[in-house]
C-alpha cells in the first residue's frame, strides 16, 4: 500500500506570513504530494488566489489541486474582532495533489476525502 502523508498546520504557522507566503507554503507542501490541514478555513479570495496560482504550475509532473473547506469563512467586522481579540473562526481547510486526492465529500458538518495513488 502506497504511503499518504497528511500535514496539520495550526494558524500560528502561517499567521505571520504575507498573504503571498501562506499560499506559497501550503502550495509547496501539496507539490510534494501531501495533504494539507489547515487549523482554520482559507478565505473565500485566499481560496482563488491559491487555485490561480496552482493553475500556472500545472504540468505532467504536478496535476493540480483538490481543496474544499469545512466550517465557516468569517470575513468582515465579526471576524476581525474575534481575531483582534485572540480567537478563531470556526473551520478547517483541506488541500491535497489531485493525484493522490481521489474525492472529496462534503456535507455541513461533515468533510470526507477519499485519497490513494
Amino acid at each position: 500500500m502506497a504511503e499518504i502523508q497528511i500535514e496539520f498546520l495550526s494558524s500560528s504557522v502561517l499567521s505571520g506570513k504575507q498573504p503571498k507566503q501562506k499560499l506559497s507554503s501550503i502550495l509547496d507542501l501539496v507539490k510534494k504530494g501531501k495533504i494539507v490541514v489547515l487549523e482554520e478555513p482559507l478565505s473565500a479570495t485566499e481560496e482563488a488566489e491559491l487555485i490561480s496560482s496552482t493553475m500556472s504550475s500545472i504540468g505532467s509532473k504536478f496535476p493540480g489541486i483538490e481543496i474544499s473547506r469545512l466550517g465557516e469563512s468569517s470575513e468582515g467586522i465579526r471576524a476581525a474582532a474575534i481575531k483582534l481579540l485572540g480567537g478563531k473562526t470556526a473551520g478547517l481547510t483541506i488541500v491535497g495533489p489531485s493525484s493522490l486526492v481521489r474525492q472529496i465529500k462534503r456535507n455541513p458538518g461533515k468533510l470526507s476525502v477519499f485519497a490513494g495513488k
